[in-house]
């Protein structure tokens, strides 16, 4: 999947190298350190919990962890996308042919990944992974011999809107096809599901099986995410803090599109049933506050003849002919600067209930289908430098067993006080364009120009946000995923931890001479010598989870808040 124009994209680049430098601990975890005791699943002790048949979520003393199915403490470090390229690239030829070249088949090449991560000092298989580098039963029959925890995902606001695989009576419809080009100008790549139709929360509960039959039981899967950020426009940030780019409010799109929708000329899908839920949802909404079509209108100052259509939407006067064009909605979708005071607010209150209802659908049918299993809520919250809107973040931390979201200080500081006590996963992602396979394309701005600049600012961000701590004193973040495995030829950018010929960024594979790798692959055979960007990686991997043995060390008598889930 291409992630341009994504939250993920921006996220940290507005951090920049210099200032996450001088934050100061990544100095000492630059130096590397050796591994602590870990159990089978990547979890160090002391012991926090008890054996069970699931990852859990505990607070221990200040620190939120996660506590594998041995009862041990767990740092989550994953990868994004551990998966084959099959993009022709620069040397004509794709990476899904060169693996099957280099290890005789995909699944060898999957056992061998994981090998890879775990030397690297990675122990999580995050969301977009190939079935065939999981520990449990793929749809082709196969099973990983190389074993490492993973989180999987259902997706419902990206496959729901097509119905893909027929898992629903009909498709889920997009609120932003809904809206009038002549009001809302916004971003249209993605789409806005509405989550009150009932193929919404049917093809969640569908997709929450998985495809692998012994997902549900197998304890190395420690949860199900129920979404990719990215795919539902309005998750992004809100304008509470300053952001590159601010997502519309969603309440505001409810309220503007279309009652009723027969098609999607975009997605090629047309419907059967033409009811909008989520505008009738508002519409009762505010029926069961105001009463009168007369309350409505005195509190918004608003002129609406009638709670339903009276002409037709965009123009009619009824409240569901409402088009955004109303003199006190305004057409700010973002901002909502030219809404009247009562609209504001009742846009406010309707987003909170809109959220809470997109997770009672996907985090229900996660723990009906998954029971046990951890809830993540989609990766991933305040893009682009910005926070997610505080209502979003309340329903999610009411829903969710585990927030995705990006920090820094004050980010943590807001998303805690609107989403509660709650763990943090975060996701870490850059590259260096001049220093790798995609050398050839311009280098992002604010990114690195080496692997070794690229590695430092791994360092520093994953230090900073393993040590941050809240005004409460509480260390919220137990984890985070890095994008991605392999470089995107799409975006070209260098996101990945190997190249498109499969080598790793590490000073020594992604080289122009030729060799073999510790278990004697072929490596090398690049255009140029690219460099070491997994050494520090991989100290810092180390080194984070030695602190947290001490920091649990030292919390052995803490106060301990019960294990979740």
């Amino acid at each position: 999947m291409s992630y341009t124009n994504s939250t993920r994209a921006h996220t940290l680049v507005v951090l920049t190298l210099a200032s996450l430098l001088a934050s100061g601990p990544a100095d000492a975890i630059a130096q590397g350190a050796p591994g602590a005791q870990r159990d089978r699943f990547g979890g160090v002790m002391p012991r926090v919990g008890q054996p069970s048949d699931s990852f859990k979520v505990a607070k221990i003393g200040s620190r939120w962890v996660f506590v594998t199915p041995e009862g041990n403490a767990f740092l989550m470090l994953g990868v994004f996308s551990v998966d084959v390229g099959g993009s022709i690239d620069d040397l004509k030829d794709t990476h899904a042919n060169r693996i099957v070249v280099k290890y005789g088949s995909k699944p060898k090449w999957a056992e061998y990944a994981v090998k890879r991560l775990k030397v690297w000092g990675f122990n999580t298989l995050a969301e977009y992974a190939t079935e065939y580098v999981l520990p449990t039963t793929s749809q082709y029959g196969h099973v990983n011999a190389e074993k490492m925890p993973y989180v999987t995902m259902i997706r419902p606001a990206y496959y729901g809107l097509t119905n893909q695989w027929n898992a629903a009576p009909g498709p889920v419809k997009d609120l932003i096809a809904g809206t009038d080009p002549a009001v809302y100008a916004g971003w249209r790549g993605n789409g806005t599901p509405d989550v009150f139709d009932p193929n919404f929360e049917i093809y969640a509960t569908a997709m929450a099986g998985g495809s692998s039959p012994d997902a549900a039981k197998s304890p190395w899967l420690i949860g199900i995410a129920t979404d990719d950020a990215d795919n539902i426009v309005g998750f992004g940030p809100g304008p509470e803090l300053p952001a590159p780019r601010i997502h519309p409010h969603i309440a505001w799109l409810v309220l503007a599109t279309n009652f009723q929708q027969s098609n999607n000329d975009r997605l090629r899908v047309k419907y059967t049933d033409t009811k909008v839920y989520a505008k009738y949802a508002f519409r009762d909404f505010l029926k069961a506050k105001y009463d009168s079509i007369a309350g409505l209108n005195a509190a918004w100052g608003a002129r609406y003849t009638s709670w339903d259509s009276d002409g037709g939407w965009p123009s009619g006067k009824g409240f569901l002919d409402e088009s955004g064009r109303s003199s006190w909605v305004g057409k700010d979708y973002d901002r909502l600067t030219r809404a009247t005071p009562g609209v504001r607010a009742d846009l406010d209150a309707f987003l909170y209930e809109f959220a809470k209802r997109y997770f009672s659908a996907t985090a229900g049918a996660s723990r009906k289908k998954m029971p046990g299993k951890l809830v993540f809520g989609p990766a991933t919250f305040n893009g682009w430098g910005g926070l997610t809107r505080k209502e979003i973040l309340r329903a999610a931390g009411e829903s969710v067993d585990v927030l995705q979201a990006a920090v820094t200080p004050q980010l943590l500081e807001l998303t805690t006080r609107y989403a509660g006590d709650i763990p943090i996963v975060t996701w870490t992602g850059v590259g260096a364009n001049p220093d790798s396979s995609l050398w050839r394309y311009p280098n992002p701005e604010g990114w690195p120009k080496t692997q070794q600049e690229r590695a430092k600012l791994y360092n520093a961000t994953l230090s900073r946000d393993f040590n941050i701590t809240t005004p409460a004193g509480v260390k919220h973040v137990v984890g985070t995923k890095f994008w991605a495995w392999i470089d995107s030829w799409g975006e070209k950018s260098n996101w990945g931890l190997v190249s498109f010929l499969d080598n790793a960024y590490d000073g020594k594979e992604a080289v122009r001479a030729r060799g073999e790798d510790q278990w004697g692959f072929p490596v090398g055979g690049e255009e140029r010598d690219y460099g070491d960007f997994l050494t520090t990686v991989r100290q810092t991997n180390l080194e984070l989870m030695r602190q947290l043995t001490d920091d649990l060390a030292r919390s052995s008598t803490a106060p301990r808040r019960p294990e979740r889930r």
